[in-house]
Parts: structure tokens; sequence; C-alpha cells
């Protein structure tokens, strides 16, 4: 739909819908604009209806930009962005590099603009795959030891009826999938992998002659978790890894001129003190060679050089675009986990908590019917736990 530099609005008009792929973000030349979010699309509501019933995000105005997350990474825009005065608004292309390059060169401080942006971005997301790697690893601990607790469960209760070798809550313990799922989960060795994720964070082709660079040896820190971001790293040789915590492995940064440390770098740039801390630790995997751009130098060092913030805006997409496949992949892990392996021991343990508590002989088997209903609880608790982590990825903003 973006067919023009640009645009004027009058009250009420949408600039683009969500749910809509736009080619272009857009700076806001004169006026206000209100970010919106609906659970309806405009399809069903309609776009008077959509814009009276949606939840404001947020308002945009003189020189600030909207959409620009989405335009660059090529997805449907998470939010409607509609005028609330006469307004104007201009396109700046996402779809093509080259015409970006040319727009940067006229106005290098709109890369930086959006390179905030994406940062404010990523930092959200990357807390939300700390989160699921965490649950990961600590779901797969919870999950053994509810292998174990129904085992010891079912062998006390075993040792209680054991004058009725047919006793029916017995067998049916036993046939339950959870018990042989239980049986199984017990005998496995745990296994890691140990093999690393290769993120290409993207490639900076051209550096000023002016540029100096640095020498960092193998298993040295480039970026200490907890510690404020004063200073980006552009790799020019070697290898650095993103130290997860997770389940999953590190992630290998290993592509010559990808870009390190950006996220806090450029979120310190927007504050009017810089507090933003590195969220992970930053090893270099091998001897390493790098170009280091201080927080104070990093404004200039790329106005300088407006080339190179196309570059840096591929770099923050493919970051992206790699860091969610990751993502995605320990979701999925995560409910597989949840829905063939916590569930089905639920499941066991609920059936027999039900079960015994209706027994004739409750005095006999009141310990058992009291364990599994106390673990049914927990593990139904830890159950709706791991699926709002997974959720939590609908809360992120652009």
């Amino acid at each position: 739909m973006v067919n023009q530099i640009s645009s004027s609005f009058a009250p009420g008009d949408h600039v683009f819908l969500q749910g809509e792929v736009i080619p272009a973000f857009f700076k806001v030349t004169s006026g206000r604009f209100a970010k919106v979010v609906s659970k309806k699309s405009a399809r069903e509501l309609g776009v008077k209806r959509m814009l009276n019933e949606a939840d404001l995000l947020g308002i945009v105005s003189h020189e600030e930009l909207f959409g620009e997350i989405e335009a660059l990474m090529g997805k449907p825009q998470a939010f409607s962005v509609f005028a609330l005065d006469e307004s104007s608004a201009e396109a700046v292309p996402a779809d093509d590099h080259n015409k970006l390059k040319n727009y940067f060169s006229t106005d290098p401080k709109i890369g930086v603009r959006a390179c905030i942006s994406f940062a404010r971005y990523m930092k959200q997301f990357f807390a939300h795959f700390a989160g699921v790697a965490k649950e990961e690893v600590e779901l797969d601990n919870f999950i053994r030891a509810t292998a174990r607790d129904y085992m010891a469960g079912v062998n006390e209760l075993a040792a209680i009826v054991s004058f009725s070798a047919f006793d029916k809550d017995l067998v049916a313990a036993k046939t339950h999938p959870a018990y042989a799922l239980a049986d199984e989960i017990m005998k496995q060795a745990e296994t890691r992998s140990g093999s690393g994720a290769s993120v290409a964070c993207g490639v900076v082709n051209y550096v000023g002659r002016d540029v100096k660079m640095q020498t960092f040896k193998a298993g040295s820190l480039l970026c200490k978790e907890g510690t404020i971001g004063d200073k980006l790293f552009i790799i020019t040789e070697g290898a650095a890894e993103v130290v997860t915590g997770g389940g999953n492995p590190n992630i290998l940064i290993d592509a010559p001129g990808s870009i390190v440390g950006e996220i806090a770098v450029f979120l310190n740039l927007d504050a009017r003190v810089p507090d933003m801390r590195r969220t992970a630790d930053v090893v270099c995997a091998t001897n390493l060679t790098a170009i280091v751009v201080q927080l104070h130098q990093v404004e200039e060092f790329f106005l300088k050089q407006p080339e190179m913030m196309t570059k840096m805006l591929e770099a923050m997409v493919n970051r992206s675009d790699n860091t969610r496949a990751l993502c995605e992949s320990s979701e999925k892990r995560l409910k597989d986990m949840l829905y063939t392996r916590l569930g089905i021991l639920l499941e066991g343990m609920n059936n027999l908590a039900l079960n015994l508590n209706k027994r004739q002989d409750k005095v006999s088997i009141a310990r058992p019917a009291a364990f599994f209903a106390q673990r049914s609880r927990a593990v139904y608790n830890r159950f709706k736990e791991s699926l709002n982590i997974i959720a939590s990825k609908s809360a992120i903003r652009s």
C-alpha cells in the first residue's frame, strides 16, 4: 500500500492495520499517531469500531518511528496506527536494502533510532527466550522427580494391598501409560547436547580507515552479565559464544562482521543515564579480533559511516530470526515434555488419587491416597506455570 514517500492523514485515518505486511516503516513529520492493538481484526470489527475498541499501546509524535520492527523483519504488523490530529508521516523503505542505505545516507539519525527500537524489542524477546530455556531444564528435572514419586507411590500401595495381587486400583496404576513412562524415565541416562548453534549476526563489509582493531585471547570475556553495556564489538576474525545457561547449547557467533553487545549499547544511547546491563556473558571461543566502539562513540561512528547502518539493521534482523528459531525449538521441546510426559504422569496420579479416595478401606491406604492427591495438585500447578512461560511471548511489544 505504500507507494509514496510522504503522506498526510486526517484524524481517524489509519496508516496501516494490524495484520498487514507493510514494506516500509514511518517517521512522524507532524502531528500525532496512536498505536493500538485489538483481539479482533479490522475485518471482523470494521475500522471505526476497531479504533474505538482497541487498547492503546502508545502515542508517537514528531521525529519518532513506528512499524519499524515488523517492516524490517517482513512480518505482519502487530498493531494498527491511526492519526490523532492532522498529521503526516514519511515512509522509510524496508524491503529494499539499497533504498534503505540511500535513505540513511541522507538521514542517518533515523537508522540510529531504528536500531534503538530494535534493541528494545530484542531485549524483551531475549528475556522470554531465557525463561523458556531455563524452564526446559527445570521441567526436565521436575518430570524425573515426578516419575520417581509415581513409582514410589505405586510401590507403597502394592505393599499395603499385598494380600490382593489383583487389587483393581493397583492393577489400574500399573497398566496406566504413566507407569511405563515413569519406568522409562527412571532408566534413561541424562543427555545433553554439546554442540553450539551458530548464529550469523550480520556481516559488516565496510569500515572506515581510522577504525582500530583489538585482539582478545580465547576464554576472555567480551561482555559480562550484569555490567553496563558501554561498548559494542564487530568481529573481524575468530568466534565468540553467548552463554545461555539453559538447556540449549551456547550460541556460537562465528561469521566475520558479526556484531556483539549492540542491544545494551543502543538502549543506553536512548537513556538519560546509561543503566542497561548485559543480560548474558559473551566469551571468546577462539582468539578473536574485533572493532570496539565505545558507547560515547557509537552515534558518531554510524553517522560518519551511514552505509554501515543498513548492515547494522540486517545484523539485528538476522540475530532476531536465528534466535527466534532457537526459541521456537525450545518451546516445541517444552510443549512435548508437557503433553507427552508430564501430562501422562498427571493423569495417572490424579486417577489414583480419585480412586483411592473412594475406597472403603480408607484408613489403610490413607497415606498413598494423600500422597497422590498432593502430588497431583503440585504437578497441575507446574503444568500451568510452564504454559504461562510459553504464553509470555504474546506480551512482547514492538
